[in-house]
């Protein structure tokens, strides 16, 4: 009888030691299915960040700087264009995904160009180029004009915004000519504020001026609830049937 019994405590004993093999296999499995789950996430990070960023980049720049050789054609070189403190306000709204102008940022490296694309929706913003707030004004009316672009991702076009200094040219390029501001001054917004894109940023006074922002999240490369805020004013505009000073028309093709 004691021996059964021993038998027994023994057989349980022995069975303790394979319990313990399927937990650890099972544990090993859990562990590997992790690591490539992992790799997989790192995999998805990269190629958003790196690969496909550099693709949407490329395409929008060549997209931008197709627009620009097409409105060059109509485009006659003066030795001494004429530039105007009144410029003509754009007639008509574009519509979701319509390309109505060519951002330049020479800042932001040789050639810099982006497409405008109207509205800020997803499609646009990570397909098309910077997109045009439509609650905003459009170049040339009195108010703010403003655009939204992905700092990282799809593209990061204002990826190095943070890099402008005070009195940086960036230029609205449309059809109708040129539009040039200088640049003033950033702040960090939370996602919240959307009365950056009022007439007058963060107010609600009558508009006056002739701005232009720039919104992007912030931090890069992914957004912690923040914003960052790029502002511009208004200085002169050079109409196409004038064409480009040839300062700012190197400027705008050769950086600074």
């Amino acid at each position: 009888m004691a021996a059964r019994r021993h038998g027994r405590r023994a057989q349980g004993r022995a069975a303790q030691p394979g319990t313990a093999s399927v937990l650890t296999r099972v544990l090993g499995v859990l562990g590997e299915l992790l690591i490539t789950f992992g790799v997989l996430v790192l995999a998805f990070v990269a190629w958003q960040l790196w690969i496909q960023d550099a693709t949407v980049s490329t395409q929008q720049g060549d997209r931008a700087a197709a627009l620009s050789r097409q409105w060059a054609s109509k485009s006659p070189s003066h030795a001494d264009p004429q530039g105007t403190k009144t410029p003509p306000a754009a007639s008509t709204r574009p519509t979701v995904g319509q390309a109505f102008g060519v951002l330049h940022i020479p800042r932001l490296g040789v050639g810099w160009s982006r497409p405008l694309i109207g509205g800020t929706t997803i499609g646009v913003l990570n397909k098309l180029g910077a997109g045009w707030y439509p609650q905003s004004s459009l170049p040339g009316q009195i108010g703010n004009t403003a655009f939204a672009s992905h700092r990282g991702g799809h593209g990061s076009n204002f990826r190095y915004l943070d890099t402008l200094r005070y009195g940086d040219v960036i230029v609205l390029e449309t059809e109708q000519g040129w539009y040039v501001y200088d640049y003033r001054n950033t702040e960090y917004v939370m996602d919240t504020a959307v009365s950056v894109v009022n007439p007058v940023p963060q107010s609600t006074a009558a508009a006056k001026a002739r701005l232009l922002t720039l919104t992007t999240c912030n931090p890069y490369p992914f957004t912690n609830g923040e914003r960052m805020i790029v502002y511009s004013v208004f200085r002169v505009f050079y109409p196409r049937n004038g064409g480009l000073p040839a300062s700012l028309s190197a400027q705008l093709q050769g950086g600074r």
